[in-house]
């Protein structure tokens, strides 16, 4: 339809009688617009729904027992960042264990090879611990505790920081445990509310260093025509991404040396 305005539109300046012909062909190209739409529809009618959301589904079937408060669109969030790790060997911290629904749906959805470590200040949670959860006592914003956790937890694929939500016991985590993570580990921090948040003001900050700049240019390498020396945190940090209350940060897989841009073609300028 755009294209036949379009013809229409170029056909105003021309002989009267080159228009009326134009606005005569209407009929036949309305029917094969609308055709095409059919078709289109009739095609997207056909595309199997999206699969559902396993963490969503277990939320959704929880009706007693340990209970789990999360915001909906969370669920999304989890499984976009943490589905490559399903059905693999993977170690999940959680802080905040609260009423400990949350570490059993981390089991079910990773799968049986998942090891589940908790962190909480209220010694009562010990009593989510079994074969494959483990819940350590003691307060995020302490970075001795830090420390002792990560002598008895050497490694750490996903951290979950769902605990205090004070701005300096979320900025001692991230510092003390980003390094801790393994390649390819993801650190979710979460309930980042309001529109002034100390944590994202500080990850703000963190996010500039991604576009640290050492520029080197060669042009008559057209594969290497300019390149940037990864900084420390270019090197091991993937991407930070915001969503509606959270905060994603990933690692890479493996440490990253330099940024490059390559120059394809032989057109250049207008």
């Amino acid at each position: 339809m755009l294209r036949f305005l379009d013809r229409i539109g170029r056909a105003a300046p021309q002989p009267l009688h080159h228009a009326l012909k134009m606005s005569g062909q209407m009929p036949l190209l309305w029917l094969g617009y609308r055709r095409r739409q059919q078709s289109r529809t009739s095609s997207q009618k056909k595309s199997p729904p999206d699969s559902p959301n396993p963490l969503r589904t277990y939320f959704d079937a929880v009706r007693d027992g340990p209970g789990i408060l999360k915001w909906l669109h969370y669920f999304e969030v989890y499984d976009r960042h943490f589905r490559k790790f399903r059905g693999q060997e993977v170690n999940i911290l959680e802080i905040g264990v609260y009423s400990g629904g949350s570490l059993a749906m981390w089991r079910d959805y990773f799968g049986p090879k998942c090891r589940v470590y908790g962190v909480d200040i209220d010694q009562r949670c010990k009593k989510f611990e079994n074969e494959s959860v483990k819940v350590f006592i003691g307060d995020q914003g302490d970075r001795e505790f830090w420390k002792r956790f990560k002598a008895e937890v050497p490694t750490i694929d996903i951290l979950i920081d769902d605990g205090g939500h004070q701005t300096y016991q979320q900025i001692v985590t991230f510092e003390e445990m980003l390094s801790h993570l393994q390649p390819g580990g993801v650190f979710l921090c979460e309930d980042l509310t309001g529109e002034f948040s100390g944590f994202v003001s500080y990850l703000n900050g963190f996010v500039h260093k991604l576009n640290t700049y050492r520029l080197k240019a060669a042009r008559e390498d057209h594969e290497r025509y300019l390149t940037s020396q990864a900084s420390e945190l270019q090197s091991h940090v993937r991407a930070v991404t915001f969503y509606p209350f959270i905060a994603v940060v990933e690692k890479r897989e493996r440490p990253l040396t330099e940024l490059v841009a390559q120059k394809h073609g032989t057109l250049w300028g207008w």
